[in-house]
């Protein structure tokens, strides 16, 4: 494989060991997931429609 390759499976791998290592850890979701519009979205317009009816956590 290329250097290019073994950098990506990297970057995956440390992505998906931080995921595993956050659910384990039961911390809670970050807040932008709380939002119906993506995050690229927020970051540009700055808005945020909650997912879940007003609350602040999902059910």
């Amino acid at each position: 494989m290329s250097r290019t390759m073994w950098i990506l499976v990297a970057l995956i791998a440390a992505l998906s060991i931080a995921h595993i290592w956050r659910d384990l850890q039961g911390m809670p979701a970050p807040s932008y997931t709380l939002c119906k519009e993506s995050l690229v979205t927020q970051i540009f317009t700055g808005s945020c429609t909650l997912r879940f009816k007003g609350e602040t956590t999902a059910s």
